[in-house]
């Protein structure tokens, strides 16, 4: 549903992460199965329009995952995208908390999945995925703030 609703599987599990974070907080009591998943269902579904509404008024370019499209051959375009992935590794490097750019590396970077980074930073995964939430909110944020000073 949140993939569906934010057209992004990185923006869904956004979503998701954020909802789980809200859920947790605000509710740790809850009585019945049925109430949990009708009260899931409908934060996830609503942080994800928060998210689509708030992409659609401040549009980006999707750098996720960038580095899937990297070759060696000497196209411009790929230049520009080697140029594109660069920057946005110096940007984390230079924004992210040493935490926050060690999961987003392992996972956005080096690929490794949810588990394995939990294991080998001794966290749990529902830690990862909220680091690793933050991590991205925050390099988004920095590229808007860069977008806007050079308009």
């Amino acid at each position: 549903m949140a993939i569906g609703i934010t057209g992004s599987r990185v923006e869904a599990e956004d979503a998701l992460n954020d909802a789980f974070c809200r859920l947790w907080s605000a509710y740790p009591d809850l009585d019945s199965e049925t109430e949990a998943a009708r009260l899931a269902f409908t934060t996830v579904r609503n942080e994800a329009l928060n998210q689509r509404r708030y992409f659609l008024k401040h549009p980006t370019e999707n750098v996720g995952n960038v580095s899937d499209n990297l070759t060696e051959n000497g196209d411009e375009e790929e230049r520009e995208r080697r140029e594109l992935y660069d920057s946005l590794l110096r940007m984390a490097a230079r924004v992210l908390k040493d935490m926050q750019y060690k999961v987003f590396i392992m996972h956005d970077v080096e690929n490794i999945s949810y588990p394995e980074i939990a294991e080998k930073l001794e966290l749990t995964q529902a830690n990862v995925r909220q680091i690793l939430s933050r991590a991205r909110k925050t390099l988004r944020d920095e590229y808007r703030k860069i977008s806007n000073n050079i308009k």
